[in-house]
């Protein structure tokens, strides 16, 4: 749901269940943050210097931080709903609190852009 309300298409959503690396839906720093959460889900990232080289250039110290960040709570979060066998909701329900929140790209990045006392972009 939130990469729907983020504005990710169906093809990206499929690329995703393929071989993301040879979509041109992605351009390569995209490629390069989902390649970094894939290692670090599958716990390979110590020992990919590929990825953690594709890392270090398309992106600085700090932008590595939040995403091994972000990816490492995601983690976290299914880790625990998996152990604690968890009842996720239904997507019928989720698609209904999406439209009731109406999350979007812009919302998220104002919400960001408030927090590091940036303008968001137009």
């Amino acid at each position: 749901m939130l990469g729907q309300a983020l504005g990710l298409t169906d093809a990206e959503f499929d690329a995703l269940q393929g071989d993301y690396r040879a979509s041109a839906l992605f351009n390569e720093r995209e490629k390069a943050a989902l390649a970094w959460s894939e290692a670090m889900t599958l716990n390979t990232a110590k020992r990919d210097d590929g990825v953690w080289n594709e890392m270090r250039r398309v992106f600085s110290d700090a932008e590595i931080v939040e995403i091994s960040l972000a990816c490492a709570l995601f983690n976290m979060i299914n880790r625990l709903n998996d152990s604690f066998r968890t009842e996720l909701e239904s997507e019928e329900y989720n698609r209904r609190q999406h439209r009731a929140v109406g999350v979007t790209a812009a919302a998220l990045e104002a919400y960001a852009c408030r927090i590091c006392g940036e303008t968001p972009k137009a």
